[in-house]
């Protein structure tokens, strides 16, 4: 079975390129860089299929059908678009239709995601709904690029699951907000902290600080080429900016033990010893946090579902009214 891609301009190679290299000047990697490559997208998933709360044998399975389920019943039988932004391999989505299994889609749905090894493996397991496969790097904002099954009529479902931490509120937020027509319902996922208490933001903290998770986030060093004894990667917590209702970042950083020289298409990058790369970060939010930041951004939250450990939530997600 053949799948076709479609290349989105924000992930053609030349702008990836210019991103990657202004972001590195800056010492930061761009969120992209850790799942883009074959073996980044393979450390990616097995780290995942380790460590992700639903795939641990935790209740989140339930919190995302009783989401899903709600999504439906807003659908109201009616024939609508689903889009699936940062689709991963496609594994929520499945989900999302096998919850509904005797109801088809009645309009179009697409995929997008930057990793091309993951937006195949996506297609792969929804081939039946024929859908449009979009490599992209929603952390450029790109706007509308799915083609609507009925112009006339636009009517639909968005689904934005695990893109909330890493790419942040400040991006994805006003991103979401401007995609949103009046008929469209919104289901995005984010990782909560059940409190302020320093004990709870420590063993969150080991979901990101462990084996599997710094094979991961090493990965994208090793395949820039640097040695594996030439920088440590270590795991912090830092408050989130101009939020004021709790909510914290979990931030990697590679600390470099020598001076490095890269050669990146036809450019230098210099990194310093003792320079602190940006390689990762994931936010985590309080919920009444959250459902601020999403009425500061004009949408408004029609339902909530949240797990029993207060550690994860999807959010059902309309445009406020002006």
């Amino acid at each position: 079975m053949s799948i076709q891609l479609q290349i989105h301009p924000s992930a053609f190679p030349q702008s990836q390129r210019e991103h990657w290299f202004e972001s590195l000047k800056r010492q930061v990697v761009p969120a992209q860089c850790l799942y883009e490559s074959i073996g980044q997208a393979s450390r990616w998933l097995a780290y995942a299929k380790a460590w992700s709360p639903i795939h641990r044998g935790k209740d989140y399975q339930g919190v995302y059908d009783r989401a899903y389920a709600a999504a439906w019943g807003c659908m109201d039988r009616r024939a609508f678009d689903y889009l699936a932004l940062g689709c991963g391999d496609g594994y929520k989505d499945v989900s999302f239709f096998n919850h509904q299994a005797a109801r088809a889609l009645n309009g179009y749905l697409g995929l997008a995601e930057i990793s091309p090894s993951l937006l195949i493996e996506a297609s792969q397991k929804l081939a039946s709904f024929q859908p449009e496969a979009w490599v992209v790097d929603l952390a450029s904002a790109p706007e509308a690029f799915f083609r609507p099954s009925n112009p006339d009529n636009p009517r639909r479902l968005i689904s934005c699951m695990g893109m909330l931490p890493t790419l942040g509120y400040q991006v994805l937020l006003p991103y979401l907000s401007r995609q949103m027509g009046p008929e469209d319902w919104l289901l995005v996922s984010a990782n909560l902290t059940p409190s302020k208490d320093p004990e709870s933001c420590q063993a969150i903290l080991t979901q990101y600080d462990n084996d599997l998770a710094m094979e991961w986030y090493r990965g994208f060093l090793l395949e820039l080429g640097l040695p594996r004894d030439s920088f440590a990667c270590q795991a912090s917590i830092q408050a989130l900016e101009s939020v004021t209702d709790g909510g914290f970042r979990i931030q990697i950083k590679a600390r470099l033990k020598q001076d490095h020289c890269l050669s990146f298409y036809g450019h230098r990058i210099e990194w310093l010893a003792h320079t602190n790369l940006d390689l990762f970060r994931s936010e985590r939010h309080t919920t009444q946090g959250l459902r601020q930041l999403f009425h500061q951004h004009g949408l408004a939250c029609h339902e909530s579902f949240e797990s029993e450990d207060g550690e994860e939530a999807v959010y059902l997600l309309r445009r406020a009214s002006a």
